[in-house]
């Protein structure tokens, strides 16, 4: 499992010094795909250096590795998360992380699509 995240934008806070935590999972490389794809990739942000609000929570995205590997190449690129309160999912969104995530197995390559109309201004709602 490959994740390359890329940037943040419109996190909800005020003065965030914010954090990105990629949780880490182990899992056997023996187990049937049905049982490795229903394993869960965990992005957070956190506020960092904010004393009041240190460690805390600003959002959170899930997905299972079975919904990468069922992508074009096994993977997403360049693509916006939503980040949610995982306590409060009515709350509403609390901002976005562009990132690269990639499922390889044995005898799978990584390949990097070619963007040729990519903007800095990319569409976050696409």
């Amino acid at each position: 499992v490959s994740i390359t995240i890329i940037e943040a934008r419109q996190l909800v806070g005020l003065n965030m010094d914010p954090v990105v935590c990629v949780e880490y999972f182990v899992f056997d490389f023996h187990v049937p795909p049905d049982v490795m794809f229903d394993k869960i990739i965990k992005l957070s942000v956190i506020h960092s250096k904010n004393l009041l609000r240190s460690g805390t929570l600003v959002g959170s995205f899930k997905m299972d590795v079975g919904t990468v590997y069922t992508q074009p190449e096994h993977q997403f690129y360049h693509k916006w998360a939503i980040l949610s309160d995982p306590e409060d999912l009515t709350a509403g969104l609390k901002g976005y992380l562009k990132c690269d995530i990639a499922v390889v197995g044995k005898g799978d390559n990584i390949k990097t699509p070619h963007k040729a109309n990519e903007t800095e201004e990319d569409d976050i709602e696409g």
